[in-house]
């Protein structure tokens, strides 16, 4: 049964960001959830606590797009799970505020308790990242609460 309310889970994570539906994608996470940010990026590491992933660094990224041009998850899939993980793969989109193009693919590793999101290990193209979002005109500085990527 755990199996298959953890795939329920990512199913409403990506229904989320396809549609936009921020309320019920913050609801699914718990309040301390982590997440493990691949690569070398301003937000890249181990950053932990809902309130911190919604408020600097999901303001921040979707800051950095031309929402009115930019869609996410318009391909997704679930490559496997069980009672306690869940792999799944994501397309967006996107162009960013400064007109880059920003098609980026997503690999996420998510950990569940309680029903809620509890870890989350997100690999993506850094590199694009860093070319359309993370500019230096656009830099922001490393928060202080960022440590490793870990797992």
């Amino acid at each position: 049964m755990a199996t298959k309310n953890n795939r329920a889970i990512v199913e409403q994570w990506m229904n989320c960001l396809a549609t936009g539906n921020q309320e019920l994608f913050w609801q699914i996470h718990a309040k301390n959830v982590i997440y493990n940010i691949s690569g070398h990026t301003v937000i890249s590491g181990r950053i932990q606590g809902r309130e911190r992933m919604k408020n600097e660094i999901a303001a921040y990224v979707f800051g950095g797009l031309d929402l009115a041009r930019s869609r996410f998850a318009t391909k997704w899939k679930i490559m496997c799970a069980d009672e306690d993980r869940v792999v799944a793969m994501m397309e967006a989109d996107c162009y960013a505020g400064n007109g880059v193009q920003y098609d980026q693919r997503y690999l996420h590793i998510f950990a569940f308790r309680d029903n809620q999101i509890s870890e989350v290990w997100e690999f993506f193209d850094t590199d694009l990242a860093n070319r359309a979002l993370f500019t230096p005109e656009h830099a922001i500085p490393r928060s202080t609460g960022h440590t490793a990527f870990d797992f």
